[in-house]
């Protein structure tokens, strides 16, 4: 059997991998976008909170992806008539607000500190939200000079662009490289980037369900909880 080759660097996605941020970006967007739902009555279709509930599911489901895209897509979903002024405020506001509230994903700065490998952060969040998170949780001198935006590359997640952004800077295959993310956007990203996935499901509201997504669009393997991470990492390292 061909001996898998040597992984030797690790790229983290940054919301729900290193920050668990995903949750106030996903209420942060479901009350702006709330406010601006059309009402109805009942007579016009599925009551109020009904639709809440759905747009709720909505943005979960595309948590991971450029901002911008959730946007497009949550307002033609729900004709919104979001406007580019709007887009950007909304935009402004998920990005304070997880810069100010987002706290490390739990187990993640102990499994870090086991994981000796050169590290790169590759996020479809922009540069100064990604640095903002890191700081307020005494992670950013791990990642320093080593932060990818989807915002800085031709293509944001699902593209590879933004992975291979990250394995260019350091010079090597991406084949090396171990992804780690927990979004189907994220995910399908690195599988298409040529790295090793790991999926992780540990911030994920129902992560059974999570998890099945996460191999479907690609994941190698999945875990749930951080404490799993340096032995799935060991493992890589030292499989031949």
């Amino acid at each position: 059997m061909t001996a898998r080759q040597t992984i030797t660097h690790l790229i983290c996605d940054c919301d729900g991998v290193l920050l668990d941020s995903e949750s106030i970006a996903l209420a942060v967007l479901h009350r702006e976008l709330l406010a601006l739902l059309p009402a109805c009555s009942s007579d016009d279709g599925p009551p109020q909170a009904q639709r809440s509930a759905a747009l709720h599911a909505a943005i979960a489901n595309r948590l991971g992806m450029y901002t911008d895209l959730l946007l497009g897509e949550v307002d033609l979903e729900f004709e919104l008539g979001l406007d580019a002024a709007q887009v950007e405020r909304i935009h402004q506001t998920v990005a304070l607000a997880c810069g100010e509230q987002a706290q490390p994903v739990p187990g993640i700065v102990e499994a870090l500190q086991e994981i000796r490998l050169p590290r790169a952060v590759a996020s479809n969040s922009d540069a100064p939200r990604i640095e903002a998170g890191l700081r307020r949780c005494g992670l950013y001198a791990q990642f320093a000079g080593r932060i990818y935006s989807g915002h800085d590359v031709a293509h944001p997640k699902p593209a590879p662009d933004v992975y291979l952004a990250a394995a260019a800077g350091f010079g090597v295959d991406p084949a090396r490289c171990v992804a780690v993310d927990d979004s189907v956007t994220g995910v399908r990203a690195a599988v298409a980037a040529g790295m090793y996935v790991l999926g992780f499901t540990g911030v994920a509201h129902d992560r059974k369900a999570m998890a099945g997504k996460l191999r479907e669009a690609g994941a190698h393997q999945v875990f749930e909880e951080m404490k799993q991470f340096p032995q799935l990492v060991c493992e890589l390292i030292w499989l031949r």
